[in-house]
């Protein structure tokens, strides 16, 4: 699999009530006895046929929970009726022939998130016909009866009110990705497998199938954690609003993911009891749509579920005013690790530890290019720089960008490798240094180092918007082989340079985007500094600086924080705290908007820094329009 886990990942531990603890239930026959017990009453209350939707995301393990309540109805001398909601779907040329458009198969890299809802696939006269059958049996069948509709898209909204009951299965991307090698992985109104063609999965399913989650998980009687296909688990539809509540106003953490790839180093692996791991290019620390959380529900039980609950389920709790009215269904910062470490300083050279000379695109290129709602603004936090470590920081004062560019063009035909070192400016790390990569930057890691990288995430379902403008020819790394036998690099030349701006020059990087922290406030054994953030940079870094406490206020604004230096600390809430989070090697975590003042304990031997990431809320009125003429290279 392309994703590494470790066994020691952080748990979420909400303080539950023991009556919140109780209703919770895990393994297949517990949540069969829980649905069918409550189906039956409805049956003798009603006195008419139930309906009931077994509605899911893609990947979630409907059928299984479905044979299991079938058969206990039927047990209990019900007749059941079962209904494919994908009997109601266009067919496959249909679908395949509305998806187009967002494959945009005349990119070869990238599509177009689709607007739409799952509704739009769906045939109107078969939804009708389904609709009267129904009514029909609703008022015409004298016999116990329960009418389950199930699969992707079940509680369609077009009739989601005929439903007495709806349960939701739901399923962390992490399994769908393992469902998706294993050929498991279902098309959206299809029920042939047609593996995991990512285009059609990013641009159309993600996008329709996160707002019926979004819809349902307020509709649902049930909610159940499908991902743990031999212990799935259901919460009751008020325990699962308490308990996203709860999340909301806590410190949360994430299941972290590992990336072996062409560049990356070798230390992450041992660091942190990743099994398996050849070597780590990055690692997935915050990402709305790839991360999940672990929480802790009682009795050592962990339930999984993805962040998009909680942002669906307490936005304004979560994000704050700002971040909510401004990227509304989304949270727009994402956080990585990459590593960097190798034994000999020297060897490998650039074709093992630099990553391919690459640029991203800013907010109105991804929203007339891809319909996203952020560009991608990113930084490089260095973590720790080693012997030989740097980091390619936009040209080189001198560099022939047109020379440049002529030779990208023929090593993209040919592959064949040029001197790129006369071009790109190879900056010298060091340790705590804070590298700004405005969109337009041609950049990358040189390795050597440990990277704290901090990003706006372009897209809601965490698409990476990487344009790759030379990579040395080198082979990629082969994710079923887990080698690095893979056919090089596809580059994406076009895009590269339609956003590069010229003016990201050596002088330029030095003066603008890689300016010296300030001191803007302090007190005995803390301080917190603040990097003078470039002026398109939607997003502030600060460090915090202590050796025994600091303290802060989100102030309605969510902080990520990230221990880069020190073992261990303690974050507690100042209003109550027992609400606290003990962050150790590395971390990351969100402070939610609501969370209010807090302190930070250093609860190892040696001083403590972690870097603080949060929104700039103030208008931008003041950017000079001609300025940003000037960063395209225009005079």
């Amino acid at each position: 699999m392309a994703w590494f886990t470790s066994p020691d990942n952080c748990i979420n531990r909400p303080a539950l009530p023991e009556t919140w603890q109780k209703q919770i239930l895990n393994g297949s026959d517990g949540i069969h006895q829980c649905i069918v017990k409550t189906l039956l009453a409805d049956v003798d209350r009603l006195a008419r046929p139930v309906f009931f939707a077994l509605d899911g995301y893609k990947g979630a393990r409907i059928n299984s929970i479905l044979d299991g309540i079938r058969s206990s109805l039927e047990s209990s001398d019900i007749n059941v009726m079962l209904f494919n909601v994908n009997n109601v779907f266009y067919p496959k040329a249909k679908l395949d022939e509305i998806a187009k458009p967002y494959e945009k198969p005349e990119d070869p890299d990238f599509g177009y998130v689709f607007s739409g809802n799952i509704e739009e696939l769906t045939d109107s006269q078969k939804v009708q016909d389904t609709i009267e059958q129904w009514q029909s049996i609703r008022v015409g069948t004298r016999w116990r009866t329960v009418v389950i509709c199930y699969g992707v898209g079940a509680a369609l909204e077009t009739w989601r009110h005929l439903f007495d009951r709806v349960a939701w299965c739901d399923v962390t991307r992490e399994q769908t990705i393992i469902q998706a090698e294993r050929g498991e992985l279902l098309p959206v109104g299809e029920d042939t497998p047609n593996g995991y063609p990512f285009k059609r999965v990013y641009y159309f399913e993600y996008p329709m199938l996160n707002r019926h989650r979004k819809q349902l998980l307020k509709r649902m009687d049930w909610y159940l954690d499908t991902s743990e296909e031999q212990d799935p688990k259901l919460v009751p539809a008020d325990v699962y609003h308490a308990l996203i509540a709860e999340l909301s106003g806590r410190p949360i953490s994430f299941k972290v993911f590992y990336m072996p790839g062409m560049f990356g180093g070798t230390e992450f692996g041992k660091r942190f009891n990743v099994p398996g791991l050849p070597n780590n290019s990055w690692d997935y620390e915050i990402s709305v749509g790839d991360n999940h959380m672990l929480v802790d529900v009682g009795d050592g039980r962990i339930l999984e579920m993805p962040f998009y609950n909680v942002l669906y389920g307490q936005p304004l709790r979560l994000l704050g005013a700002y971040s909510n009215a401004t990227y509304p269904d989304h949270f727009p910062i994402a956080i990585y690790m990459q590593d960097g470490w190798f034994d000999d300083p020297k060897k490998p050279d650039f074709h093992r530890t630099h990553m391919p000379n690459h640029i991203h695109p800013d907010t109105a290129y991804c929203r007339e290019n891809f319909n996203e709602p952020i560009g991608r603004y990113e930084t490089y936090y260095i973590v720790r720089a080693d012997e030989g470590a740097c980091t390619m920081h936009g040209f080189k004062d001198d560099a022939d960008i047109d020379e440049y560019i002529r030779e990208v063009r023929k090593s993209e035909k040919t592959h064949q490798e040029f001197d790129w070192r006369k071009f790109i400016y190879e900056h010298p790390s060091k340790t705590g240094e804070l590298h700004q990569l405005p969109p337009g930057t041609v950049h990358g890691t040189g390795g050597r180092q440990v990277i704290l990288e901090i990003d706006t995430n372009p897209s809601r379902e965490s698409t990476e918007y990487s344009f790759f403008l030379y990579d040395y020819c080198r082979p990629c790394w082969n994710y079923e082989k887990h080698d690095l036998t893979g056919k090089p690099l596809r580059l994406s030349v076009d895009h590269s340079l339609a956003v590069m701006r010229r003016n990201r020059k050596q002088k330029y990087m030095t003066e603008k985007v890689r300016p010296e922290p300030v001191c803007i406030r302090k007190g005995e054994g803390w301080k917190e500094m603040s990097f003078p953030m470039h002026y398109n940079m939607p997003y502030q870094v600060n460090r915090f600086e202590f050796d025994h406490q600091i303290e802060d206020d989100t102030d309605d604004m969510f902080h990520c924080l990230s221990l880069t230096l020190g073992t261990q600390a303690r974050v507690y809430s100042k209003r109550d705290p027992s609400n606290e989070f003990i962050m150790e090697d590395c971390d990351s975590i969100i402070l939610p908007a609501c969370f209010g003042p807090y302190a930070i304990e250093n609860l190892g031997d040696s001083r403590c820094e972690i870097v603080k990431t949060f929104l700039i809320t103030e208008p931008r009125d003041h950017i000079d329009k001609a300025q940003e003429e000037r960063d395209w290279g225009i005079e």
